[in-house]
């Protein structure tokens, strides 16, 4: 599920732009996308998005992927403490962003898995992008497609 409207950061393309990449990236795969936060008028906080999925799928549980250099800044989420009773967070461990765990905030149940990703973040993709350096082996050719038809991220 793309963020909506991110209450921590600005997105640079539109939350539309953001949920179409996330379509062409997942195109083929069975994994669900879910639009919730791309519709919300309001900022997108996590303990609503969990509000409404688990009254849309109430047998689910939900486990709230984030990459490790976000778990320590679990604490300033909205309602973390009630946030962290309906879920688990599920931490991909990211090159150069060693897990501190005096800052996770307490009451968090999660769990890490290392996976094999490129060490790149996406700030660095959009600012290559903007400077018209090849990122074919981080993104999806399609979503690539898209961002130079959009000119997304300063993209020729």
């Amino acid at each position: 599920m793309p963020a909506g409207d991110p209450w921590q950061k600005t997105p640079i393309a539109s939350k539309s732009d953001r949920f179409f990449m996330a379509q062409l990236a997942l195109d083929g795969l069975d994994v669900d996308l879910e639009d919730y936060e791309v519709h919300r008028s309001e900022p997108s906080f996590a303990i609503d998005t969990i509000s409404f999925l688990k009254n849309k799928y109430p047998d689910t549980t939900f486990t709230w992927v984030i990459g490790s250099d976000a778990l320590s800044n679990l604490q300033t989420w909205k309602e973390i403490d009630q946030l962290a009773k309906e879920i688990t967070f599920l931490v991909v461990a990211r090159p150069g962003h060693a897990i501190d765990l005096t800052a996770i905030h307490p009451g968090v149940n999660w769990s890490e898995i290392e996976i094999s990703a490129p060490d790149i973040s996406a700030t660095e993709i959009r600012k290559a992008i903007s400077e018209g350096r090849d990122i074919r082996e981080w993104i999806p050719g399609r979503v690539l497609a898209f961002i130079e038809e959009k000119g997304l991220y300063g993209a020729a």
